[in-house]
């Protein structure tokens, strides 16, 4: 009970620490005034926000990034060409072309490359090594310079000049660039080399998403997902109702095939950020503006998705609620009790529901390979769901390998659930976790009304074929369904079964474990619910106590939001009990304004 309760702490603890996050950037930002050197102004970085414990991975990345992003336009060097340059530069290639073939401005191109190449390897790969980052920074530096006699001789180096390969090394010269100026002043030359087919359009559009979010923009053609502490963090990406039609401009392939690519490259789940980063500084901004790719990228329409946005506004919430002291008992607690800011802003409280209000609860069983030999056991735990079920709760079965298959739809007839467990027989097959969860939420809880909670408990290892070795996996991205479950006022209920003890003996799976374990508590995480585990999947008899326990600590709160705005964003919610001091609260960590 108290490794679990620890555990539920956690949780909540990761979204608790943004209001800390954004104490953290603030401080950053004030340092960042003066800032002379990236690699060391990183460390930096990284020092604060672990001295500050904030542990959810996605902040710290994003604060990262953004802080060291906002830092580099006001440090990071010179432009050493001037408009008239650049107009210039674009008039001959326009015109001229490059010139002849140049055998030796090509491999020039090439040695700077490999050398960078060089420097990056050590850097990346002996970060003890003395001065590994300054070498670096200095040899970019050089660079850059060079780039720029060689722009202001030769104008821009197109492949007729020095070859393919030598034009994708200047590009990348110019990629590296401390100079963000010169980045700036050159993208209407880069522009123009790749309306002339200079310039590999996949490429230019991940420079451009680059650029914009190092002056604190959103991405572009949705390039840049970092690698995070086992996860792939999609950065925000703006407009992205027209993304498909750039993408396709762009000749990138569509937004799902490109998350799947990854998925499966990296053995990892995709999750998309949430955070708009903070506005975009005016200079430099018109430079990576839809209007700077005119010709190049066609005008998006104009959006006229408010007149089909809906009836209310109204932002509904379940809210968990615990004692901070482990086996103390919570009292009843009123509307005054809660307070609910959205941004940082009080929100006026127009709905409430007490722990009373019933449940649609739907239990998704994970009968795949993995969990052949403990069908008994799953019956039995989920007939107890059933009989300890109060008279106005609705519940439905699921179970899933390949495919989900609904043993009981939502009901209160609790005759007819005991009698549909026979169903729940020993299958074998692959695990698609992800389209089962969709499922659940799609075809089965049924839509959002104030009148009953609505959960999905899954009782699963999570392990999902597509991050897996065997067979093909879910068809949604984890992704996609993460966005499902932001945009949806249902609880995700996690019951993590540990068959990784069972196989031990194949090392390789460690990684889908781990993975497996971070996406269960994600979806907990976004949703407000509760992530729980079980040592070993006889442990459920114990673990379905808990759930139902903590399922009737739960109330309802509804409110209409003083920012009026639907712009999409996400809007960070925070609830609180200012006259319960002892009280802890969990609920969804925010919401989009749509």
């Amino acid at each position: 009970m108290r490794q679990r309760w620890q555990l539920c702490r956690s949780c909540r603890t990761r979204w608790e620490s943004f209001a800390n996050a954004f104490s953290v950037f603030n401080h950053w930002r004030r340092r960042s005034q003066g800032c002379n050197n990236p690699g060391l102004e990183f460390a930096y970085a990284f020092g604060v926000i672990s001295r500050a414990k904030l542990w959810n991975p996605l902040l710290k990345f994003l604060i990262v990034v953004v802080s060291i992003l906002s830092c580099w336009p006001i440090a990071l060097g010179q432009s050493c060409v001037t408009r008239e340059e650049v107009m210039g530069m674009i008039s001959r290639l326009n015109t001229q072309g490059g010139g002849p073939p140049n055998d030796k401005l090509r491999s020039e191109f090439l040695k700077l490359r490999t050398k960078d190449d060089e420097l990056l390897q050590v850097y990346m790969t002996q970060p003890k090594q003395k001065d590994a980052r300054l070498k670096l920074d200095q040899s970019r530096a050089k660079n850059s310079n060079r780039l720029c006699e060689i722009l202001k001789q030769f104008g821009w180096p197109t492949i007729s000049l020095v070859g393919p390969d030598g034009a994708a090394a200047a590009f990348s010269i110019l990629q590296n660039s401390p100079s963000y100026a010169l980045q700036i002043d050159l993208m209407p030359l880069v522009v123009a080399a790749v309306k002339k087919n200079e310039l590999d359009k996949p490429h230019f559009a991940a420079y451009f998403d680059r650029m914009r979010m190092r002056v604190g923009m959103m991405q572009y053609f949705g390039t840049q997902a970092s690698l995070v502490n086992g996860l792939l963090v999609l950065v925000p990406i703006e407009a992205e109702a027209q993304l498909g039609a750039r993408r396709g401009q762009m000749d990138l392939p569509p937004m799902a095939d490109y998350l799947r690519s990854l998925e499966q490259m990296y053995r990892t789940p995709v999750i998309r950020s949430p955070f708009q980063p903070p506005p975009a500084p005016a200079t430099g901004s018109d430079s990576l503006s839809q209007k700077s790719l005119e010709n190049l990228v066609s005008p998006e329409p104009a959006d006229d998705v408010e007149v089909l946005r809906i009836e209310t506004n109204l932002v509904s919430l379940n809210v968990s609620v615990y004692n901070n002291k482990l086996g103390t008992h919570v009292g009843t607690l009123d509307q005054k009790d809660f307070s609910v800011l959205e941004d940082g802003q009080q929100q006026t409280i127009s709905f409430f529901a007490a722990t009373d209000v019933p449940f649609d609860l739907a239990l998704l069983i994970d009968l795949s390979g993995s969990t052949s030999d403990k069908r008994d056991l799953i019956r039995k735990t989920t007939r107890r769901f059933i009989e300890a079920a109060r008279p106005g709760d609705r519940l439905a079965i699921i179970t899933f390998s390949n495919a989900p298959e609904v043993v009981a739809p939502l009901t209160a007839d609790h005759a007819q659930l005991l009698s549909s467990l026979k169903k729940i027989d020993a299958t074998t097959g692959s695990s698609n976790v992800w389209d089962a969860v969709k499922f659940a939420l799609d075809q089965v809880m049924g839509s959002k009304s104030l009148d009953r909670r609505r959960a999905v408990v899954l009782m699963s290892d999570g392990v999902d074929n597509d991050l897996g070795y065997y067979g093909k996996g879910s068809r949604i991205s984890f992704s996609d369904l993460l966005e499902s479950v932001r945009h949806s006022d249902v609880m995700l209920i996690p019951i993590y079964l540990d068959t990784e003890t069972d196989r031990q003996s194949y090392p390789r799976l460690r990684q889908m474990y781990e993975n497996a374990r971070r996406t269960m508590a994600l979806l907990a995480e976004e949703s407000g619910g509760l992530y729980y585990k079980a040592r070993k999947v006889d442990d459920l008899n114990g673990v379905y106590e808990q759930v139902l326990n903590d399922l009737g600590k739960v109330y309802s709160l509804g409110y209409k939001p003083t920012n009026e705005k639907r712009d999409g964003s996400w809007r960070v919610v925070k609830i609180q009990t200012p006259t319960h001091p002892e009280v802890t609260t969990r609920s969804r960590p925010g919401h989009y304004a749509n």
